[in-house]
C-alpha cells in the first residue's frame, strides 16, 4: 500500500539581513465548508477499500532546494517568510561563558564578545541568547538591578568603564548579520548551594530590588533566594524588567529559561521540602482548590504581564520561554507525553501549554536535553508531543539542544553517532518546527567530540520556512493490514494519515475523548499506532473541516 504525501516546498536561500522578528499569525486562507456529516469508511483488516495512489506520485516528504529562477520567483509571492532560527546560548553564570573571569576592562569585554559573535557566525548560528539577568543583577545598564558581579567581580553601582555588554553584542551582531535575544532569569534572587547557602538579602548590592524589600523573597533549602511570584509586586517588578530591556535596546527577542519555582530538594527521609509560601498563599490565594493550582496561575499571570510590557515597547521583540523539557507525564487522561521524569507542570508549576494556547508567548523552546535512547525521556516522543501541542497555536517551536553533553559520560560516542545531526534532521520534517538553541558554547567553541563540525555541517545551508498553507487536503486515513488469526482478539494497526497542514487534526481516542494532538509532518502527514479490538471499530478524528469518522472492521 502506498501512502500518498503532498511535498510543500521550502526555499533554501543564500541571504539574510537583520530584521527584528516578525510574530506569525496563523493563515486562514481556506473557505469555510460545511461540517461534515459523519463520514464512514468501512474497511476490512487489509482496507481493501484504500484507493491505490499512482506509481508516478513522489510519496517522498522533503525539504527541497530551489535553484536561482524558482527563488527568486517564489519569494515574490511568499508572506511571513521565516529563516530557520539557529541559535546558541551564550551563559554569564558563573562566568561559564562570558565574561571569561570577573573583573575584565572594558577592551578586554569588548574583544570576547567579538570573538562570540565571530565564532557564532563561523558555525552557521543566526541568533546569540545572551544572558543578561543571571540573578536579580544585569549585564546592561539597568535603572532596577545593580550590576551584576560576574561583570565586576564586586557589588558594583556602575557598569566597568561605563561599557554595556548588552549594547555592544546587539551591536555587534547586527552588524554580523546576526539577531540577539536577551535571556532572563526571573526569579532567582542568588544562586547557593545547599552547603554554601547564599539567602541573606543583606549580602547583596543597596540597590537590589531583594535587599530593598526582602519580604519579596523566599529562602529554599537548595541555598538560594527567590523572588515570591505569589506576590503581584513581584510580578510588576518582573514585568518591568523585561519593558526596561524592549525599551532602551535594539533586541530581536527576550527569552525566560526554566527557573520558576525551585526544582525541588528532598530532606534525609526523601521527602520534598516545599517553597515556604504558605502566607502568600493564604493572602492570595482564595478560588483556588489547591496550592499547586494558584502556583502555576501566578507564572501564567506573570507571562502573560511580561508579554504585554514588552509589546508595549515594540511589537516586533519576540518574547520566549526555554521550559524544562517535559510538561507532564502522560497518566492516559492528563495528554502528557509517553515520559518517565521530572515533569514542569507538578513540580516546578510551569504551564508551558496555558502560555501558548493564550497567546502571550511567540515561541516556545523547550529543553529536550535527552537522546534518542533515553529511555525514560526519548527526544522523538517528546519533540513529537511539543509539535502536537504547538499546533494550531501560532507560536513557533524552537527546540533547545544539549550540546554540552559532547564529551560527558552521558552521551558517550555522540559525536560518532551524530547525535545534534539527527536530533535536527528530525525536527526539521516536524511542522511547527521552526529551530533549534543549541547550549553548550564551550563544547562549540572546542569542538569537544566534532559538536562544532556537525553543526557546521548542519547548518551548512539557510532554510526558509512559512506559516502552514493550505493544500485543501481535508482528511485521509490509510492502513496496514493487522496481524490477527482466530486466537488473537487485539489487533495493531499502522495508520497513515495526511491532512490539511494549516489546520490541526484531532485523534479523540477512547482515552482522550476531548481529543489529542497528533504530531505531523511538515506536508501534514502523520502515523498512529491503533489497538483495535476483533469486530467493529470507531476511529475518529476531528478537524476544523468537521469531524471524520472511521469503522474498522477485523477479522470479519
Amino acid at each position: 500500500m502506498r501512502i500518498s504525501f503532498f511535498r510543500r516546498f521550502v526555499p533554501t536561500v543564500n541571504r539574510h539581513t537583520h530584521k527584528k522578528g516578525k510574530r506569525l499569525s496563523r493563515p486562514h486562507s481556506v473557505r469555510p465548508h460545511a461540517v461534515f456529516a459523519a463520514l464512514l469508511l468501512s474497511l476490512t483488516a487489509v482496507l481493501s477499500s484504500c484507493t491505490e495512489v499512482a506509481d508516478d506520485v513522489d510519496t517522498t516528504p522533503v525539504l527541497d532546494p530551489w535553484d536561482g529562477a524558482e527563488k527568486a520567483s517564489a519569494l515574490d509571492n511568499i508572506t511571513d517568510i521565516d529563516v530557520e532560527m539557529r541559535g546558541v546560548y551564550i551563559a554569564s553564570v558563573y562566568n561559564i561563558d562570558f565574561p571569561s573571569k570577573k573583573g575584565l576592562s572594558s577592551k578586554e569585554l569588548a574583544a570576547e564578545l567579538d570573538n562570540i559573535v565571530e565564532t557564532a557566525a563561523s558555525f552557521g548560528i543566526n541568533t546569540i541568547f545572551f544572558q543578561v539577568r543571571p540573578s536579580s543583577d544585569a549585564l546592561y545598564d539597568s535603572k532596577i538591578f545593580p550590576v551584576s558581579e560576574y561583570l565586576t567581580g564586586k557589588i558594583s553601582s556602575s557598569l566597568p568603564d561605563g561599557f554595556d555588554p548588552l549594547e555592544y553584542i546587539v551591536e555587534a551582531a547586527h552588524k554580523a548579520g546576526l539577531r540577539v535575544h536577551a535571556w532572563v532569569n526571573p526569579l532567582r534572587v542568588t544562586r547557593g548551594s545547599e552547603a554554601n547557602p547564599k539567602t541573606d538579602p543583606e549580602a547583596l548590592a543597596p540597590t537590589n530590588p531583594a535587599r530593598l524589600n526582602p519580604k519579596l523573597c523566599v529562602a529554599y533549602a537548595d541555598g538560594s533566594l527567590y523572588y515570591d511570584p505569589g506576590l503581584p509586586e513581584v510580578r510588576a517588578l518582573v514585568a518591568a524588567g523585561v519593558r526596561e530591556i524592549a525599551a532602551n535596546y535594539d533586541v530581536d527577542g527576550i527569552i525566560f529559561d526554566d527557573y520558576f519555582y525551585p526544582y525541588p530538594v528532598k530532606d534525609a527521609n526523601g521527602n520534598i521540602i516545599d517553597f515556604d509560601d504558605a502566607e502568600t498563599y493564604a493572602e492570595y490565594g482564595s478560588g483556588f482548590d489547591n496550592i499547586a493550582d494558584w502556583r502555576r496561575n501566578n507564572i501564567n499571570l506573570m507571562i502573560k504581564s511580561c508579554y504585554e510590557a514588552i509589546k508595549a515597547e515594540s511589537e516586533d521583540c519576540l518574547f520566549g520561554v526555554a521550559p524544562f523539557g517535559i510538561w507532564q507525564n502522560s497518566d492516559g487522561t492528563n495528554g502528557g507525553s509517553a515520559t518517565n521524569g521530572l515533569d514542569a507542570y507538578s513540580v516546578i508549576y510551569c504551564d508551558a501549554l496555558a502560555w501558548a494556547n493564550g497567546g502571550y508567548v511567540d515561541y516556545i523552546a523547550p529543553q529536550i536535553y535527552w537522546s534518542f535512547d533515553k529511555k525514560s525521556a526519548p527526544f522523538d516522543v517528546l519533540a513529537d508531543w511539543w509539535n502536537a501541542a504547538l499546533d494550531g497555536t501560532g507560536v513557533k517551536f524552537y527546540i533547545s539542544l544539549a550540546a554540552y553533553k559532547y564529551g560527558t559520560d552521558e552521551w558517550s560516542g555522540a559525536g560518532e553517532r551524530g547525535e545534534i545531526t539527527s536530533q535536527i534532521n528530525y525536527a526539521r520534517e516536524l511542522l511547527t518546527y521552526k529551530g533549534c538553541i543549541l547550549y553548550g558554547y564551550s563544547n562549540l567553541k572546542k569542538d569537544i567530540d566534532g559538536v562544532a563540525t556537525e553543526t557546521k555541517a548542519a547548518f551548512s545551508d539557510l532554510i526558509y520556512y512559512t506559516s502552514p498553507v493550505s493544500t485543501g487536503k481535508q482528511m485521509e486515513l490509510y492502513a496496514e493490514p493487522p496481524e490477527i488469526s482466530d486466537e488473537t482478539e487485539i489487533a495493531t494497526v499502522t495508520a497513515y494519515g495526511i491532512s490539511d497542514p494549516a489546520h490541526t487534526v484531532d485523534y479523540l481516542g477512547k482515552d482522550d475523548p476531548t481529543g489529542a494532538g497528533i504530531s505531523r509532518k511538515k506536508d501534514g502527514s502523520f502515523t498512529l499506532t491503533l489497538q483495535l479490538h476483533r469486530g467493529e471499530n470507531i476511529v475518529e478524528f476531528k478537524t476544523e473541516y468537521g469531524k471524520y469518522v472511521y469503522t474498522i472492521n477485523v477479522g470479519t
